[in-house]
């Protein structure tokens, strides 16, 4: 019995050494481990005190790296200037781990906030985004969450715990950003005192460098353009009508759009204005100013990331 048990033990000490030198030393992204990861909630950083996934972090990598092996069949001469495969995953692994802290991050202030993402919110999301993206709601789940699983790798439950994240961090970067939400209250009271009011006159007023507005417009589109649900708002107006403010599929800021024409194709064009948020990304980059994210893994560069950019 005390051999059973010694062998027993020392197999399972094997396993975690093994598993220690595999997860932080020659960072792997095993399938295996990563299905490790997903049950087991090892740190791979932390910010500002609170601990990063390490599942998180690979399941982040895993949606780009089957993307790459199987849509775009990465090669060097495609990406990376001219530069290796390797840069171009290294890439991949710093935007993981980048969406991985703050992921991270945007749970704690959720928390914080008392923010929540129900089942009804996501089941919501993922029907927005079978009509924004295939101009119907005939799609089925199954097609769904077969071609998620083909281009990501991911399961319909993966796929829903990475909606929710995403879901989160937008909702906890509407809560923070109170200089946006105001300027965007501004811009309404505006606009329901005179809605002819030009947008360029708006942005004149309250457009600087500091908060970023902008305004756009889309060239002739179809009604179902896949721009986050700003065509499908357009294409409910009249002419010269505004509607907003509008939070986009994007999540990255406030919307005012009016509708400028449609023509016999049955196409529309529209003018916007965008109010961007910014303080959620401003105190991820005050955080790392400040010296509050560490890493238990080596990461790539930003070199890797600059590369790829180009």
């Amino acid at each position: 019995m005390f051999t059973a048990f010694a062998i027993g033990f020392a197999v399972v000490i094997v396993f975690l050494l093994v598993s220690w030198w595999q997860l932080y030393k020659a960072q792997t992204t095993d399938a295996f481990y990563y299905r490790v990861t997903r049950v087991v909630p090892l740190p791979v950083a932390q910010v500002d005190g609170a601990y990063v996934k390490y599942g998180d972090y690979l399941l982040n990598y895993k949606m780009s790296e089957t993307y790459l092996n199987t849509a775009e069949k990465a090669n060097e001469a495609q990406y990376a200037g001219g530069g290796s495969n390797k840069s171009l995953y290294d890439f991949y692994k710093a935007q993981a781990m980048e969406n991985a802290v703050t992921d991270t991050y945007a749970q704690k202030l959720a928390n914080q906030y008392s923010i929540t993402i129900s089942d009804q919110q996501i089941d919501q999301a993922i029907k927005a985004l079978i009509q924004t993206s295939s101009g119907q709601a005939a799609i089925s789940q199954e097609v769904i969450d077969r071609s998620v699983e083909q281009l990501y790798g991911l399961s319909p439950a993966e796929n829903r715990y990475y909606l929710r994240e995403s879901m989160l961090r937008q909702a906890v970067a509407y809560h923070v950003d109170a200089s946006a939400r105001k300027t965007s209250d501004d811009i309404k009271q505006i606009l329901a005192k005179q809605a002819s009011t030009p947008f360029e006159e708006i942005a004149a007023k309250y457009g600087n460098p500091a908060n970023g507005i902008q305004v756009l417009s889309s060239g002739w589109v179809k009604k179902d353009n896949k721009d986050g649900g700003l065509a499908a708002a357009a294409a409910k107006l009249k002419k010269d009508e505004v509607s907003g403010p509008i939070k986009p599929l994007s999540g990255d800021g406030y919307y005012f759009v009016k509708l400028i024409d449609t023509n016999k194709d049955g196409e529309i064009n529209y003018q916007f204005i965008k109010v961007p948020l910014k303080q959620f990304k401003q105190q991820i980059e005050t955080l790392k100013k400040e010296n509050k994210i560490h890493y238990f893994i080596d990461i790539p560069s930003q070199q890797a990331q600059q590369v790829h950019a180009k």
